[in-house]
């Protein structure tokens, strides 16, 4: 028919069906290889991955108490041969607590060793024995003390008061020879001196006005004249009664000897 192609024919080839000819062409091989490298890097990639995460971390020594060397047994220490006292002999020039200090031993116990009671006695040419240090316990010297003999002596015992306690405690006569002056002291309770006396053992005797003594409280009676106060009293003679070599007697309204005083 006029108007179409004319088809062209090719002439059949048999396929090559040697090992190696896959029947692709070099773009395809091409693009294969392509797309197997990058399957494979992605795989080792992932394989990677996966095997940092799934292997375990090795956990970390935990501490142990460090064991204790046992104990070597050391040897036995040698016998020692105990040391032994030595012999000295005094030079000129020497002092006892000098030759302590050469052999160091103290002073006390080189004393001891060899009897000596003064440290400041030595004679050249004497022989000390130099003890070994600490042999010797020096003996200290005691001072005996005094025991005292004879009954001991015991406090005296302070007993309370149980009533007045009048003394006369002294007298004196004054220079104008007009007045001597008797004091009386109330070492005891209350006591009132209305009514009692005081004589002179000659005839004279003074009557007490209504006075009041408490103790320890003093009252100084007079021989002269004058007004009465709570610690004089005056009896109106005006003379020295109260002279040396006489007795004054101090009574109570009973007539009870008091108290008794002779003038020295």
């Amino acid at each position: 028919m006029e108007g179409k192609p004319r088809e062209t024919y090719q002439p059949w080839k048999p396929r090559d069906t040697r090992p190696g000819r896959t029947g692709l062409t070099l773009q395809q091989m091409a693009f294969l290889i392509v797309v197997n490298a990058v399957i494979a890097l992605g795989i080792s990639i992932a394989v990677t991955l996966t095997l940092g995460r799934a292997t375990p971390t090795a956990p970390a020594p935990s501490p142990t108490t460090p064991r204790l060397a046992s104990p070597v047994a050391s040897p036995a220490a040698a016998a020692t041969t105990p040391a032994q006292a030595t012999t000295y002999t005094v030079k000129p020039g020497d002092s006892l607590s000098a030759i302590a200090f050469q052999f160091g031993v103290s002073l006390q116990e080189l004393m001891a060793a060899n009897g000596i009671t003064d440290p400041d006695v030595l004679f050249a040419g004497q022989k000390l024995i130099i003890p070994v240090p600490g042999s010797i316990t020096p003996v200290p010297t005691s001072t005996p003390t005094a025991v005292p003999t004879g009954a001991p002596t015991l406090a005296p015992t302070n007993t309370p008061p149980t009533g007045p306690d009048l003394r006369i405690e002294s007298v004196q006569v004054l220079p104008d020879a007009r007045d001597s002056v008797a004091v009386i002291t109330n070492w005891g309770m209350w006591a009132r001196l209305k009514g009692w006396t005081l004589d002179d053992g000659q005839g004279n005797v003074y009557t007490f006005p209504d006075l009041s003594l408490f103790q320890g409280g003093s009252v100084r009676v007079h021989t002269a004249s004058g007004t009465n106060t709570e610690v004089d009293l005056y009896w109106g003679i005006n003379k020295a009664v109260f002279v040396s070599g006489r007795t004054l007697t101090l009574k109570d309204t009973t007539g009870k000897v008091v108290a008794t005083y002779t003038v020295p």
